[in-house]
């Protein structure tokens, strides 16, 4: 052991020095101010050392700026000078990834570097869960016992500083990461030494994302990993023995957590869809907090005023900075007391910029996400096309372009994998 440890610090270069760094940082989105230090920080590091420019000139780039874009365009059609430019500040890494990865002419290892964010952050989420288990032993006790169960994933997101349905985005990606490391290691006929680091990662990360428990990345986790599992016994031939193995700790993490916190299914079979008859009338149903603060029929609800809304005025939208203030002005006007209370925004990304930017910004959001989905099938990469969904699915349920993490997280691997795709072009 000693003599392997010995060779990989013998053998560690710059190169190794650069996807720890890019890893780190990726790791590290769910920790906001951290996050955005730490990017700027490595930034000017990575300039500095890594100036030999390539520019490339596709379309593909063009769609990946949309986002910065709109808020630029639409930059006058707001109240507050000093909030548009703290909307703007976030989609700074949409300018800044394209430096440090796009037009840089050297190339990107994509196996080291999720080898590496997956090493990485599944450490960083074993970690902090232990510690969490420290600080809060009597609380998670009544969770195992039955009490408020439905807080669990809020308390320990809220513990780590981040927005639990953001949070668990981020998770479920990583998790669908080690699934594909371990499912490679497997089909390598070279022995692999780390194939056990592989495997406690990849069961970190699958228990943290079932402690957080939210529907939209539990649910994308669970088709995505059963499809590249079938894939790789249908296509790569994998040996059914693996298949197997695989399959039974998937299994196991999974009945074992079922059976400890049920619920987990009831969340998923009674939450989600109840009270579907009640759309726009969410102020009859008696306890609303309890029966349908996170079903559908609340997010259908405020959908349907946000449509109202953007009928009114569906070519320049209601600015960035003043849309909520107004769509909550809205909730009151419509005597809708259970959104207002609760300030829902909208949840829903599509319509959240129709809101903020009309038919306009709902049209280039679409051409955005389809610009994603075109780099998945171009590069053939199973791991890019789990992002497309998840992040898509997460959006569609939320808007996660809001917030910083979401902004960083989709800026970030979009801006790997067209790198990735403008080397496989080129070839």
């Amino acid at each position: 052991m000693a003599s392997k440890l010995e060779k990989f610090v013998k053998s560690f270069s710059k190169e190794d020095l650069f996807y720890l760094m890019v890893a780190l940082y990726a790791s590290t989105i769910i920790f906001n101010e951290f996050s955005k230090f730490f990017l700027w920080f490595f930034g000017i590091i990575f300039l500095m050392f890594y100036s030999k420019v390539h520019i490339h000139r596709s379309k593909v780039i063009l769609a990946f700026i949309i986002p910065v874009a709109l808020h630029v365009l639409f930059f006058w059609n707001n109240e507050s000078l000093i909030q548009s430019i703290k909307q703007l500040e976030k989609f700074t890494v949409f300018l800044v990834f394209p430096l440090i990865f796009i037009y840089q002419s050297r190339s990107i290892n994509i196996r080291k570097l999720l080898a590496y964010y997956s090493s990485i952050f599944s450490t960083i989420l074993f970690l902090f869960f232990i510690y969490y288990l420290c600080v809060n032993f009597i609380d998670f006790k009544g969770y195992v016992l039955g009490k408020d169960v439905w807080k669990m994933g809020y308390t320990f997101s809220n513990f780590v500083g981040s927005h639990a349905p953001a949070f668990n985005m981020q998770v479920s990606f990583l998790s669908f990461v080690n699934i594909y490391l371990v499912m490679n290691a497997l089909l390598s006929k070279n022995e692999n030494s780390f194939l056990f680091i592989r495997f406690f990662c990849l069961a970190s990360s699958l228990f943290v994302m079932l402690i957080i428990n939210t529907r939209i990345a539990i649910a994308v986790f669970a088709v995505g990993s059963i499809s590249y599992v079938a894939y790789t016994f249908f296509v790569k031939r994998l040996a059914a023995k693996k298949i197997f193995l695989i399959s039974a700790i998937l299994g196991i993490i999974s009945i074992i957590f079922l059976l400890t916190f049920p619920y987990t299914l009831e969340k998923f079979q009674k939450k989600t869809f109840n009270q579907m008859d009640m759309i726009g009338k969410l102020d009859l149903i008696d306890q609303p907090e309890e029966k349908i603060y996170n079903s559908l029929v609340t997010r259908l609800t405020v959908w349907s005023v946000v449509l109202d809304m953007s009928r009114k005025k569906p070519i320049t939208g209601y600015g960035y900075t003043n849309c909520y203030a107004l769509l909550f002005k809205e909730y009151k006007d419509s005597n809708q007391r259970f959104l207002l209370k609760y300030k829902f925004k909208v949840h829903n990304q599509f319509l959240d910029y129709l809101l903020k930017f009309g038919y306009l910004g709902a049209l280039l959001l679409i051409i955005f996400f389809a610009n994603k989905f075109f780099i998945a099938f171009k590069t053939r990469s199973a791991v890019f096309l789990y992002f497309c969904v998840i992040f898509l699915a997460a959006n569609s349920f939320d808007d996660f372009m809001t917030k910083y993490e979401g902004i960083a997280f989709s800026a970030f691997w979009t801006s790997v994998f067209i790198k990735n795709y403008l080397e496989v072009r080129s070839k």
